[in-house]
């Protein structure tokens, strides 16, 4: 297991994952270090979402949404997630764009600190 605090500063993304780390999973900002296109991914799609005039949606669809679209692309890049990164992507676009923080909906799960 990666320490948070143990990665690189400068990174904006990274600064906002640990200005508010008691909220994601310990790992995820070494998972976001090593699969930015995730996020890249993920961020664009939610982007469109929310250009469509969405103002609720699931950060598990769009999930699947780009597992199923990089199944079918002959481009050699596939998405392989644990579905629980989900939450994360979820909590940092929230972060990210806080005009925006209403587009995902997160849930506490009983027994835990932290909203799924």
């Amino acid at each position: 297991m990666t320490d948070q605090s143990a990665l690189p500063f400068g990174d904006h993304l990274l600064d906002i994952v640990r200005q508010d780390r008691e909220n994601f999973l310990p790992t995820f900002a070494a998972w976001l270090a090593e699969n930015r296109h995730v996020w890249v991914a993920f961020e664009r799609e939610a982007d469109k979402v929310w250009a469509r005039g969405r103002r609720h949606y699931s950060a598990r669809t769009i999930l699947e949404h780009l597992r199923h679209e990089t199944a079918l692309a002959d481009s050699g890049v596939e998405f392989k997630l644990n579905n629980n990164v989900a939450p994360d992507l979820a909590r940092l676009y929230r972060l990210r764009y806080p005009s925006r923080a209403d587009l995902f909906e997160l849930r506490r799960m009983p027994g835990s600190r932290r909203a799924a």
